[in-house]
C-alpha cells in the first residue's frame, strides 16, 4: 500500500483528500443543523413546560389539603387493577354505539313508513271522518248534562241487549221483509173487506197479526 501511495500522483491524493474533507464538512453541517433544531425545540418547550409545571404545582397545592400522595398512589393502583373492567366497558360502549346507529336507521325507515300511512289515511278521508266524529262528540257533550250521561250509562246494558236482539238473523230477515212492502208503491184502490178476509185466512198473515198485536200490547194499547 505504501508503494502504491508513493507511486500515486500528488494531484490525485490532494483531490481525494479534498473530497474527504468536503464529506466531513457536510456531515458536520448536518449535525450542526440538527443540533440547532433541537435547541430551537428546547427553547420553545421550556416556557411551555415551565408553565405546565407551574399550573400543576398550583393545582397540587390546592389539592394538598384534600388529597395526599398516598391517595394518588392508591388511585393509580385501583385504576391499574380496573383496566380489564375499563376495557370491557369501552367494548360495551362501542357495541351500544353500533346498536344506537342501527336503531336510528330502523327508526328512520319506520318514520318514513308512518308518514306514508298517514298520507294515505289523509287521502282516503280518515282524518276528515275523525274530525266529523269529534264535532259530533262535542255537540253531544254540549247538549247533554252530567245527569243525562249517568242515565245513558245506566241504560247502556239494555241498549246492548236490544242491539244484540236486533242483530239476530231472524229479526233482520223480518225487518227486511217489512221494509220491502213499505218501500213499494201503495195500490191505487184500497183492498176490499172480502179481500182482507181472504188474506186473514193465510197462516203467515195470522202469525204477523199476532206479533203485531203483541207489539201493540207491549206499548200499552188494547186492540
Amino acid at each position: 500500500m505504501t508503494a502504491m501511495a508513493a507511486t500515486e500522483p500528488v494531484s490525485d491524493q490532494l483531490a481525494r483528500m479534498s473530497a474527504q474533507i468536503d464529506e466531513i464538512s457536510a456531515e458536520l453541517r448536518c449535525q450542526r443543523q440538527e443540533k440547532e433544531k433541537w435547541q430551537e425545540l428546547a427553547h420553545t418547550l421550556v416556557p411551555v413546560t415551565r408553565d405546565a409545571f407551574d399550573v400543576a404545582s398550583r393545582e397540587l397545592g390546592d389539592l394538598a389539603d384534600d388529597v395526599t400522595v398516598d391517595d394518588a398512589v392508591r388511585f393509580l393502583r385501583t385504576a391499574a387493577r380496573s383496566l380489564p373492567k375499563l376495557e370491557a366497558m369501552l367494548v360495551t360502549l362501542d357495541s351500544l354505539a353500533e346498536l344506537i346507529e342501527e336503531v336510528t336507521s330502523i327508526s328512520g325507515a319506520g318514520v318514513a313508513k308512518v308518514s306514508e300511512v298517514l298520507a294515505e289515511a289523509e287521502r282516503t278521508g280518515w282524518f276528515s271522518a275523525a274530525r266529523g266524529v269529534r264535532q259530533l262528540a262535542e255537540a253531544v257533550v254540549a247538549e247533554y248534562c252530567e245527569d243525562d250521561a249517568a242515565a245513558a250509562i245506566a241504560a247502556a246494558p239494555r241498549v246492548v241487549a236490544l242491539l244484540r236482539a236486533l242483530a239476530d238473523e231472524r229479526v233482520l230477515t223480518l225487518v227486511g221483509q217489512l221494509l220491502v212492502p213499505l218501500a213499494a208503491d201503495a195500490p191505487e184502490a184500497p183492498p176490499s173487506l172480502l179481500a182482507l178476509a181472504g188474506q186473514v185466512r193465510d197462516p203467515a198473515t195470522r202469525r204477523g197479526l199476532g206479533r203485531a198485536l203483541q207489539v201493540v200490547r207491549q206499548l200499552g194499547f188494547r186492540p
